[in-house]
């Protein structure tokens, strides 16, 4: 009987801690998010694996080493500053294999007018850690 009583929690307990958002990842999205609105490719870089491509798809798109992506992050964002980020939707956050989230933004292009777009960014899990797969204006 206890052994079944046991079985019953065991079973109950697993969808709730499988729906329990995945708190590394939040704190990767959080990071990422800040340091786009303040335009720092290289904060954005830290969440970029050496050895994995990250596909890029913003002014032009494709898939680029960690290197390459900071450098094409950090002249997207010095030519278009950012001005405002908000959360718009969150996918994948309660332990998903690739949780994203989009955000809008508002930014200033090359000829100082101000537009907006929306934000994709997607994670992937490597090893024990998170890393950026990609990020995506809309």
């Amino acid at each position: 009987m206890k052994s079944l009583i046991t079985l019953l929690l065991i079973a109950f307990a697993l969808p709730v801690a499988a729906d329990a958002p995945d708190k590394a990842a939040i704190a990767v999205f959080e990071s990422v998010a800040s340091a786009w609105s303040s335009g720092n490719a290289k904060a954005i870089g830290a969440h970029l694996d050496k050895d994995t491509k990250v596909s890029l798809n913003l002014d032009d798109s494709g898939s680029y080493s960690r290197d390459q992506a900071i450098a094409k992050l950090d002249e997207y964002l010095d030519s278009n500053p950012t001005v405002s980020l908000e959360l718009l939707e969150k996918d994948g956050y309660e332990g998903g294999n690739n949780p994203s989230a989009t955000y809008e933004y508002e930014y200033k292009d090359a000829d100082g007018k101000k537009r907006k777009a929306q934000l994709l960014v997607s994670l992937r899990k490597k090893g024990d850690r998170w890393i950026v797969a990609g990020i995506s204006r809309m």
